[in-house]
């Protein structure tokens, strides 16, 4: 069995208080204003998630080159990895001492 069969991912809007969304919608302002594209990847985490439950299993920031390939790449191992292989693939080295 696969992983996709018990886990999901998405790109989610970063969670945050509502100053620090503030203070991202003001730096991508001014991106903007300067003639740059504002930086969309730095409000967006990669979320994995459980099928069954919805219960949030990793959460990371898809800040690295395009978060749309971050999730279709996640999505692809999902596809062909077990739960156990999948896990340790991308559990984040915080998650390892835990």
């Amino acid at each position: 069995m696969t992983a996709a069969e018990y886990l999901m991912a998405d790109l989610e809007v970063r969670r945050g208080n509502r100053f620090m969304k503030g203070m991202r919608f003001l730096a991508n302002l001014l991106f903007m204003a300067v003639g740059a594209s504002p930086d969309i990847a730095a409000d967006t985490d990669l979320v994995v998630r459980r099928r069954d439950t919805g219960r949030e299993v990793m959460r990371t920031p898809a800040d690295v080159g395009d978060p749309e390939i971050l999730v279709h790449q996640v999505r692809r191992d999902l596809e062909s990895k077990t739960v156990e292989e999948f896990v340790a693939e991308w559990r984040l080295p915080s998650d390892a001492a835990s």
